[in-house]
């Protein structure tokens, strides 16, 4: 009986105990959102009320101020408040400053934050790798306050290998496969993630089959079949639609992600082996690279029907729109091309000489930088988008496929298709900094935060 009772007063102690260490824990956390500063006789607490909703159209920051002498309402705010991200900045043409309270000694405001979208991503996302805001002229002094968002979340790289039939995970900052995800016999070049990560898409080329799976466990949960193969698959910006490029019948099959579901192919106006799509910032239209028609197919949207057809290079393989929406590339494999798009007036205004089997194309966050893939001279050209002249080469490896940007900015990671490697390049030393074993012919990279 004495044992009993013993046992039973360990256990509430131990029930109490977790009790308690959850209370703190859930009070940390919300503390974890809460900066405070002080100077010149002003102390400011600001709380980053919804930290949590990335999407949200507002960011909101709840200020408290106190003073013993003089009249804080006598400051404009919205003049004295800058917020930065890591990338860019917003002023005061995009905040707002609304008083709460409004009392001269301790008032209470609230900033809004337009959550405004630059270069296709939203100022703040779940990219996002710290915000900063500072209030700078409140009786000449300056605070400071940051929050760090993704700094303890790895950034994964999704990466199909065509010949293995599989996708290899990477854990970019780890620099190696953490998993390896089979798919059928051949995989599909092309490959995407949903913008809220839960969902990615790849497919089985030849047997025309997408797949789709839950990255929470990894398992394929849908599969679509296409009325061909399954060559290019490419997202909207809103992630609301997939375009599966056949690559080898003319014709573009489209996905409603909401759905999962086929809900249109496109046949008219799509040229011969149509291989890879890509779309411009807000999402109006695509661009569709027809490998031997040697055009450029533009797809309305939501209407997805072709507008224009744009004959550029030999052989373009892929194509892609510079994040600023004035003009779009493409990598003309036979023709050793890029063709330079004017999108105001969809007509090529240049060609650029780059390297043998011009294979691959990106262009860079700030829209300043073209980079290439060359498959048959090995190596990536960087090209300024300006002068439209090659600056330098970096060789990287047999057979150099396709290349992406890290979110960030800070890293291209280049597939070669006979090392089967990727290859991690710094964008401001223009090393290579990693060289990934992959599985048989690596083409395309998605990216994840987790």
């Amino acid at each position: 009986m004495k044992n009993l009772k013993f046992t039973q007063i360990i256990t509430f102690g131990f029930i109490l105990l977790v009790v308690f260490i959850s209370s703190i824990s859930v009070s940390a956390n919300s503390d974890d959102w809460i900066r405070t500063s002080s100077a010149e006789g002003v102390s400011l607490e600001i709380k980053f009320a919804n930290f949590g909703e990335m999407n949200s159209e507002e960011l909101l920051f709840e200020v408290y101020l106190s003073t013993h002498s003089g009249n804080l309402l006598d400051n404009n705010f919205e003049e004295l408040i800058t917020v930065r991200n890591g990338q860019d900045y917003l002023n005061n043409e995009n905040i707002n400053w609304e008083w709460e309270r409004e009392s001269s000694h301790h008032p209470i405001g609230l900033i809004k934050i337009k959550n405004t979208t630059i270069d296709g991503q939203k100022f703040y996302s779940d990219k996002t790798e710290y915000l900063e805001l500072e209030i700078s002229g409140i009786r000449e002094a300056s605070h400071r306050f940051r929050w760090n968002i993704n700094q303890n979340k790895k950034l994964l790289g999704y990466i199909p290998n065509a010949a293995s039939g599989t996708v290899s995970v990477i854990d970019i900052g780890a620099e190696k496969v953490i998993n390896t995800i089979k798919v059928g016999e051949e995989a599909s070049h092309g490959i995407e993630i949903t913008p809220d990560g839960r969902f990615l898409y790849t497919g089985d080329f030849q047997n025309g089959l997408i797949k789709i799976f839950d990255l929470s466990s990894n398992k394929l949960v849908k599969t679509l079949e296409v009325k061909s193969t399954a060559h290019g698959i490419d997202m909207s910006p809103d992630g609301k639609y997939i375009l599966v490029a056949s690559g080898s019948e003319s014709e573009v099959a489209v996905i409603d992600t909401a759905k999962q579901e086929i809900i249109k192919v496109i046949e008219e106006g799509i040229g011969d082996s149509p291989s890879h799509i890509d779309f411009d910032p807000a999402g109006k239209y695509a661009i569709l690279t027809n490998l031997e028609s040697d055009d450029v197919s533009v797809i309305s949207i939501p209407n997805f029907e072709v507008t224009v057809k744009i004959p550029v290079g030999d052989g373009p393989n892929e194509g892609r729109v510079a994040p600023d929406g004035r003009y779009a590339y493409t990598a003309n494999w036979e023709s050793n091309s890029v063709s330079v798009i004017d999108l105001n007036k969809f007509v090529v205004v240049d060609e650029i000489e780059v390297g043998e089997g011009t294979h691959g194309v990106i262009v860079s966050p700030d829209s300043k930088k073209i980079w290439t893939a060359n498959r048959k001279t090995n190596n990536v050209a960087i090209i300024d988008a300006e002068t439209r002249q090659i600056e330098r080469y970096i060789a990287a490896g047999q057979y150099a496929n396709h290349l992406e940007f890290t979110p960030d900015g800070k890293k291209v990671v280049v597939t070669n298709a006979r090392d089967n490697e990727a290859i991690l390049i710094d964008t401001e030393t223009y090393e290579v900094i990693s060289q990934i074993q992959l599985g048989e012919e690596p083409h395309e990279i998605s990216f994840l935060i987790k």
